[in-house]
């Protein structure tokens, strides 16, 4: 009977033995499928974000010397969505669970926008894999119509929380608040915020309709967590400063990817806005991260999180993935897709026919063969710039002669001039919109409340910064609304700078969105605006081919005072 106890002991002893070595298999399994070591080996649960934003149509990236590439690929150039796809691949072969979202403004920038509208979009952005996208305010620089024609087309899923129709609108019905994924058995939310302010940004139809991003956010969180949701991700279109208080101001929410200010963060990079990610911290105390990846699909956000068994973020790394061919190389990324490559390439063939009769040239140091702004474009944003005082003195001077002062947000400007010779395609990509120009008698006084408004959210690469012709100003962003512009000057038929006068009215030169109130610019909506004849994009063309060689250069017209 002894002999016998002890071999039933024995043979539950190797049975437990069993169950147990089985039990640890499966929990080895269930962190490393791919037989890759868990990202946080310490954390509950691991998970890798992918993200991308502000992508604004440059589909074939740039080229070696920073210009818009109008091709799949061009040698020795960065970013665009086949080297995208690439590095998404690479990464999905490790991390086949990780998450693959954009932020919004896939629409307008460059000439793929200005001649195929939403039909690129369409036809890309399933093929790319992404999980989620949201809108930005230039999804509706058309009315509301493309942006709903991409949504009812899309088998991705778009998301915008705060986004409603006061009446049915054809595509309206595909749009969803939030979006659940499983992971690894765990549920995670995606909740879309995109921007409030697009009715002043952009031009929505009137029955499209935006609430505020903290209490849609708020309800959205409330509803995933009545679903055992506790790890949410909020993807916004709101800039980055507005994503750091929205952290702050909304319990559950566990990482925000973010839009629209176009920031880059990274720990390395030396231009960078901030780090990757900034951590915020939620009413209750909760680690936010925040993440942004700069635009024009030239980077790949990579963000690795590590939860605790409540969904509370734990450990965390990540950063920029910058995408060019030796970072993709380094990565053992695969071979372009042959399908994708000849997908852009048809798409770019017509827009290659722009691009190859000169109208004129712009001479400036330094800046022959490439752009007048390095990086891009959004230097414009932050302060005086080449295409800025190009693109104001072609308004001053042509579809009005009697005008004084020409202003425009910098915004407007898409994408940078070159240096040396310019072709039609190079004006449609820095002015696509399809922009009047406009001119009233203004007030110095209006003009004022004008330049104040530009620099209220200076350092938010906000779209209103004004560019300026016929008038200087300086600035001090630390000075307390309403008294942020120090100096102002207007240029007299001498040429010589007299101090602006509020009781003086001045005949200035604009652009139709911002006359009607555009840009929150609600001071310029009541003058009297006259309408040219002329497109704002037509206006530059005639410039420079009458006034070629155009010299462009740095003339203090915009002074920040630190």
């Amino acid at each position: 009977m002894k002999q016998h106890g002890r071999l039933k002991n024995k043979t539950a002893l190797l049975q437990f033995l069993a169950l147990l070595l089985i039990l640890l298999l499966a929990a080895a399994c269930s962190q490393t499928r791919t037989g890759k070591a868990p990202l946080f080996p310490s954390a509950d649960f691991s998970l890798t974000v992918l993200h991308t934003n502000d992508t604004h149509s440059t589909y074939g990236g740039t080229t070696a010397e920073g210009l818009t590439c109008y091709a799949a690929m061009c040698e020795g150039g960065r970013g665009g969505y086949v080297r995208l796809d690439q590095a998404v691949r690479a990464i999905m072969k490790d991390s086949p669970d990780a998450l693959f979202l954009d932020a919004g403004d896939i629409f307008q920038g460059t000439l793929f926008w200005t001649l195929h509208k939403e039909r690129m979009p369409m036809a890309l952005i399933d093929r790319v894999g992404y999980s989620a996208i949201i809108p930005g305010n230039h999804e509706f620089d058309d009315g509301s119509a493309p942006f709903l024609n991409l949504v009812r087309t899309l088998q991705t899923p778009v998301l915008a929380a705060n986004l409603s129709f006061s009446h049915p609108m054809e595509g309206a019905e595909s749009l969803r608040h939030w979006l659940v994924l499983e992971r690894g058995g765990r549920k995670i939310g995606v909740v879309g915020i995109t921007n409030p302010e697009t009715p002043k940004l952009a031009s929505p139809c009137s029955a499209t309709h935006f609430a505020g991003a903290a209490e849609s956010l708020r309800t959205a969180v409330e509803e995933l967590e009545a679903q055992g949701v506790n790890i949410i991700i909020a993807l916004t279109h709101i800039g980055l400063e507005n994503d750091r208080r929205l952290a702050r101001a909304v319990d559950g929410v566990d990482i925000i990817v973010g839009a629209h200010s176009h920031s880059l963060l990274s720990n390395t990079h030396e231009r960078a806005d901030g780090p990757y990610p900034i951590m915020e911290k939620t009413p209750g105390g909760t680690p936010v991260l925040v993440v942004s990846a700069y635009t024009a699909s030239s980077y790949l956000g990579k963000l690795d999180v590590g939860f605790d068994d409540k969904g509370v973020v734990k450990e965390w790394r990540g950063g920029p993935i910058r995408l060019d061919q030796a970072t993709l190389d380094s990565m053992g990324a695969p071979k372009p897709d042959a399908g994708l490559v000849k997908l852009v390439d048809d798409f770019a063939a017509p827009v290659a026919q722009l691009m190859e009769t000169r109208i004129g040239a712009i001479t400036a140091e330094g800046k022959d063969g490439i752009p007048l702004e390095e990086p891009d474009v959004l230097e414009c944003r932050r302060g005086e710039c080449l295409t800025g005082n190009v693109v104001t003195d072609a308004m001053r001077t042509v579809p009005f002669p009697e005008a004084q002062i020409a202003i425009i947000n910098g915004g407007a400007l898409r994408n940078s001039l070159p240096g040396g010779a310019v072709t039609p395609g190079n004006v449609l990509g820095t002015m696509p919109f399809q922009n009047k120009a406009l001119t009233a008698k203004v007030p110095g006084a209006v003009l004022l409340q004008a330049l104040e408004h530009s620099v209220a959210t200076y350092g938010e690469g906000e779209g209103r910064f004004l560019q300026v012709s016929g008038l200087r100003y300086s600035f001090k962003p630390a000075n307390k609304p309403g008294k942020r512009i120090t100096k102002a000057e207007v240029l007299d038929k001498n040429g010589q700078w007299r101090p602006l006068n509020p009781k003086t009215a001045y005949q200035v030169v604009t652009v139709d969105f911002i006359a009607r109130g555009g840009d929150g610019f609600a001071m310029l909506k009541p003058m009297q605006w006259e309408e040219g004849d002329k497109l704002t994009s037509d206006v530059l063309r005639i410039y420079l081919e009458r006034h070629s060689p155009v010299e462009a250069s740095l003339q203090g017209r915009i002074t920040v005072q630190r």
